[in-house]
C-alpha cells in the first residue's frame, strides 16, 4: 500500500487550508479550538458517562483575534 493511501485511512481531522477563509485579514492560519465541557448542561451529561477526559476539539481558521468557519 502506497505511503498516501495510507494517510487516507488514517483515523482523525488534520488542519485545514485556510487560504481565502478569513476575508481580507492576513495570516489566516489553522488553529484547534478546544471547548470547554458544560457542567449542568446535556453534553456534560453525555460525555461523562462515556470518558471524563473527552473535550470537544473543532479546526478552524483565526485571523488576529477572529475566527472564521473553514
Amino acid at each position: 500500500m502506497g505511503l498516501m493511501k495510507q494517510m487516507k485511512l488514517a483515523l482523525g481531522s488534520r488542519p485545514p487550508r485556510c487560504v481565502n477563509k478569513c476575508l481580507k485579514c492576513r495570516p489566516c492560519m489553522a488553529a484547534l479550538i478546544i471547548y470547554p465541557r458544560l457542567k449542568d448542561g446535556w453534553i456534560h451529561n453525555v460525555t461523562a458517562q462515556k470518558d471524563e477526559g473527552y473535550y470537544l476539539l473543532s479546526w478552524k481558521c483565526k485571523c488576529g483575534n477572529k475566527f472564521f468557519q473553514p
